[in-house]
Order: C-alpha cells, then structure tokens, then sequence
C-alpha cells in the first residue's frame, strides 16, 4: 500500500493515492467538529479545510481521495516533497477549539506528509 500512517502520525504516500486518516479518543459527550488542514512549509494551506461532525462518536475518518493527494505537489527536480497537517476539535455549543497533539507529539510539534511522486497516473 502506497499510503500510511506511521506510529507518530507521520503520513507517507505516493502523489495522486487515496487512503485514510483515523482520529481517535474522541469524548462522546457531545457532537464535536472535527477539521483537518494540510499546508505547505510556508504554512500556505493546500486544501480547503475538510470538517466532519463526530455525531457522538469516538472517532472520525477523514477520506483523503486520489483527487485531492494530487494536490499535494512534488517537483520534477524533486525525489520527495514534505507538507504538513493539522486536526481541530471544535465544541459549537461552548465555542472551545482545541487543536490535537497527534500520537507522541508535544505542543510545537509537527505532524508531516510526506509525498513522493506519481509512477502512474491510473483512471
């Protein structure tokens, strides 16, 4: 499979492949909305936030389709190209916004995607 999620959260995929990312732990207290963002190393966002209801549920999974990992870039000078993520819990119904330290991360951490480039195009 050519689209992981390591044991840090680090993800590692071939421009243009689809998969999955799981978030986890989630309190089932009340319907939090979950975002994640991917930017670039200038902190320019890539994608448009992608957002979904946890409807109570202690967990969400965000589809990362084929469509929107191809805009994820590697240069052609360029064997391999490293963005950047970032999930949000956000409680509507008391305004708090908290954004998640994925696996072993600390405050100030970074949680990478590391792409590398397409060997074929496909459908």
């Amino acid at each position: 499979m050519a689209f992981s999620v390591d044991e840090s959260g680090n993800i590692t995929l071939i421009q243009g492949d689809s998969g999955t990312v799981l978030v986890s732990g989630l309190n089932t207290d009340k319907n939090y909305a979950v975002y994640f963002a991917i930017q670039d190393k200038n902190r320019k966002p890539v994608i448009n936030e992608m957002v979904i209801n946890s409807n109570k549920s202690p967990e969400v999974v965000f589809e990362l389709s084929g469509e929107l990992t191809d805009l994820l870039e590697v240069k052609g000078d360029e064997t391999v190209r490293v963005y950047y993520y970032g999930i949000k819990v956000c409680d509507t119904d008391d305004f708090l916004e908290d954004t998640l330290i994925v696996a072993d991360g600390k405050i100030g951490s970074v949680n990478t995607i590391t792409v590398y480039p397409k060997k074929v195009e496909g459908i």
